[in-house]
């Protein structure tokens, strides 16, 4: 009964107000609105009633337009297997008619409806299901709600829809910890049977997998989108335009005898298709295999040659022939091994390591490398001539005790110092592994919490690190003071044996700590991922009851897309490294600096250093 009453009113206000308003953009739409109210009455509303909700309705369709979308973090690797997203797929855009009112959504409408018509006296009538001028698209549903909430409020308020009647195409979208709707997003696209080529190879694999007790690692493969498994498929055949069985076998098998998938590669390229990042910062190169091998060997043959002269001067007169047979040998590796060193000394060096890291590269390794090889090279001119039959030269004797003075300095410096700071930081980044770990159990959201958690594994790994390092470093400083003793008896009494035997014990001495470093880096891999993984709760559980814990961890491995410890550990290192850059050196999180510093590094936000690669090689060794 006062909807021309109100027509009149609503005349007098001007739609100019809202620069998002849809009336503002559509005169002729409200002319013809409010020159017709018979087709309004037809719907229960009067002429103000409509142009409230085409302005409520224009309003929000603008506000999440202009909202944006919230990221969340991510963890390092996800604690449990969750179901892959469904793929996104756009809806299609509906063109808007001009001069044809704006539908109201289903959802919307019969709320608005009722309560603008039960206060004008109306009675309250659904209104009509779908609108074939131009509907209105709902928004993307993984739209925030606090985005929305932010944007440039409504002139007009309406109460929103609540929940339970949110269901049609505008319906607010759920919070990020709420599954969406099935109505709002279309069920997960995975298999491969519209992609007839590809689902063959898909099956190939399925059946080597169960053949070969893979299930776990191939349902990681099975739970990636259609366009993952498509990208990863076209990969194990080499890239291939038209994937086949045979391109696949050409990539994927190995084996010399017995033909197998190579399921390392596999693993790969599954977490490769689902955008991981796999780069592993701390593989061996050529030039680390040549410095082991030249370590190893040279410690071994300056053991022999050492041994032999003890024997000879205990009185073991054949085991001089030994002594003099293998000293040129093991003067030959040595320097191989001095030369290594000096060179991994270069390529190591980089302006973000401490002060200490940058002593004990360049005076430890580095100076007592080149000293070394000095000493070996003398050394090796008088095993040429007793193998000879000629005596050993003085001038050879005294240069080589000389270098080995030399170099005996260096190593003990380096040694101390490297002590002392691995001990420094082993303790900083224990204290920051207990600060972490009880803010993570105080932090409110699950985002903090893992946050927190990361960065408690990055302070775990480095400290162990750390701890290693320091155990090499005292070795490194024994090793310098037997050179030390080696060389000043050589200088004194140039024929006395006692100065050889301690250089070799020397050379033994650092291979050893060579050796134990690399066993200790080795079986740290697995306990560091046993943590990660939380393998201690997954052996409590029941369905885990009677395994061995090499099962157990066995499977969880796969169901994160790993076929093995190594490569879960390097990934593991590649993420943490990614997560402490990203935060304390090209973000502004000083907790992700602080263990940046722990593991002897110097952070440079403004030059954007230490970067990924060596923050990565640090944490490991």
């Amino acid at each position: 009964m006062l909807e021309h009453a109100n027509v009149k009113s609503n005349a007098v206000k001007s739609p100019s107000t809202d620069p998002f308003s849809p009336i503002q953009q559509q005169p002729s739409m409200m002319a013809s609105t409010q020159g017709s109210p018979v087709p309004n009455r037809a719907l229960g509303f009067s002429n103000e009633n409509m142009i409230h909700m085409q302005r409520t309705v224009g309003n929000q369709a603008v506000q999440r337009m202009f909202s944006s979308s919230t990221r969340t973090g991510s963890p390092t690797i996800q604690r449990a297997v969750a179901a892959a997203a469904p793929e996104t797929i756009a809806e299609p855009a509906a063109e808007v008619a001009v001069g044809a009112p704006i539908a109201a959504p289903a959802a919307v409408v019969p709320a608005e409806a009722t309560q603008v018509a039960a206060s004008a006296g109306a009675p309250a009538m659904a209104a009509p299901t779908a609108v074939s001028a131009a509907p209105v698209l709902a928004p993307a549903a993984s739209a925030p709600v606090e985005a929305a909430q932010t944007a440039t409020p409504a002139p007009v308020s309406v109460a929103a829809p609540t929940a339970a009647a949110a269901t049609g195409p505008i319906a607010a979208p759920a919070p990020a910890a709420e599954a969406p709707s099935p109505a709002a997003l279309p069920a997960p696209a995975k298999d491969l049977k519209k992609y007839h080529n590809y689902n063959v190879v898909f099956e190939w694999f399925k059946g080597r997998a169960e053949k070969e007790k893979k299930a776990g690692l191939f349902g990681y493969f099975d739970d990636l989108t259609t366009g993952e498994k498509m990208s990863a498929i076209k990969t194990m055949c080499g890239n291939d335009r038209t994937p086949t069985i045979d391109k696949a076998k050409k990539t994927m098998l190995t084996g010399v005898f017995t033909k197998t998938v190579d399921w390392d590669r596999f693993s790969e390229i599954c977490r490769e298709a689902k955008a991981k990042n796999i780069t592993n910062y701390n593989a061996d190169q050529a030039r680390d295999y040549a410095g082991y091998t030249a370590i190893v060997t040279s410690a071994a043959t300056s053991g022999v040659s050492g041994t032999a002269t003890i024997s000879n001067t205990l009185g073991a007169g054949g085991a001089l022939s030994v002594a003099n047979a293998v000293a040129p040998a093991a003067g030959v590796l040595s320097g191989v091994a001095s030369v290594s060193q000096i060179y991994n000394a270069s390529e190591n060096y980089d302006s973000s390591l401490s002060t200490a890291g940058k002593a004990q590269i360049l005076g430890s390794e580095a100076s007592g490398g080149a000293a070394d090889l000095a000493r070996f090279t003398a050394g090796t001119v008088n095993g040429v001539r007793t193998y000879g039959g000629m005596a050993a030269s003085g001038a050879a004797t005294a240069a080589a005790g000389a270098a080995g003075v030399v170099g005996g300095a260096a190593y003990l410096a380096g040694g101390v110092a490297g002590y002392v700071e691995s001990s420094r930081n082993q303790k900083k980044l224990a204290e920051l592994e207990k600060g972490f770990s009880a803010k993570g159990s105080t932090s409110e959201t699950e985002q903090a919490k893992q946050h927190q958690r990361d960065l408690g594994l990055a302070a775990n790994l480095g400290g162990s690190t750390q701890t290693i390092n320091k155990t090499k470093s005292a070795v490194t400083a024994a090793k310098g003071a037997l050179m030390i003793a080696g060389g000043a008896v050589m200088i004194a009494a140039a024929l006395s044996p006692v100065g050889p035997i301690l250089l070799a014990a020397a050379a033994i001495l650092g291979g050893i700590g060579a050796i134990v470093k690399f066993y200790k880096k080795s079986k740290r891999k697995e306990s560091f991922v046993d943590k990660a993984l939380n393998i201690d709760q997954e052996m409590t559980k029941p369905e885990n009851a009677g395994l061995s814990r090499e099962k157990v961890r066995q499977g969880v491995l796969e169901a994160h897309g790993f076929n093995n410890v190594g490569q879960c550990y390097n990934q593991l290192v590649t993420d943490l490294a990614s997560m402490l850059y990203e935060g304390g050196v090209a973000g502004q999180d000083d907790e992700a600096k602080s263990v940046i510093e722990g593991i002897g590094l110097e952070v440079n936000r403004l030059k954007k250093k230490p970067g990924k690669d060596l923050i990565a090689k640090k944490l490991h060794t």
